[in-house]
């Protein structure tokens, strides 16, 4: 039989870290009455694409009200946005909060790319400035770079 390492800390994601990413978000399932060192709380349960770091997260927890709040109703969806931040209330930091991406034809065309079937951001496309190979602009397309 093969077993499994639990997983760690390092495997998991802090909003922070996404702050600005394009993401695909899934929730899974609303969770009721969870024990934390502060207390019961509620929480929602998602999985999610980071397709600017191409990087995938498993079972995360966000307990930030404005994102459960932003994600409650959409479980077994999938949500197309960025992660920014509110306005703060006076004393209290500000919330991170949804950014609707549905509107941005990039962003839906890379969603659409990941969910097509390669699992994997779509390449930029980089036009040959005068006097780089083509190997050359393959390789820097794969590297993300854009023409400027």
């Amino acid at each position: 039989m093969t077993f499994s390492a639990p997983s760690s800390s390092t495997e998991s994601v802090k909003v922070a870290d996404l702050a600005g990413a394009l993401l695909i978000i899934e929730p899974i399932e609303y969770k009721v009455g969870i024990q934390t060192v502060h207390g019961e709380t509620d929480a929602i349960e998602v999985n999610l694409v980071d397709l600017d770091n191409n990087k995938t997260y498993n079972n995360v927890l966000f307990f930030n009200v404005a994102l459960k709040n932003a994600l409650k109703a959409k479980v077994g969806q999938k949500v197309l946005a960025r992660i920014g931040q509110g306005i703060a209330k006076p004393g209290k930091s500000a919330p991170w909060i949804l950014n609707d991406a549905t509107g941005d034809a990039a962003a839906v065309a890379k969603a659409n790319a990941f969910i097509g079937g390669a699992n994997t951001p779509a390449p930029a496309v980089v036009e040959s400035p005068a006097g780089i190979t083509p190997e050359v602009a393959a390789l820097l397309a794969q590297l993300g770079a854009t023409k400027a």
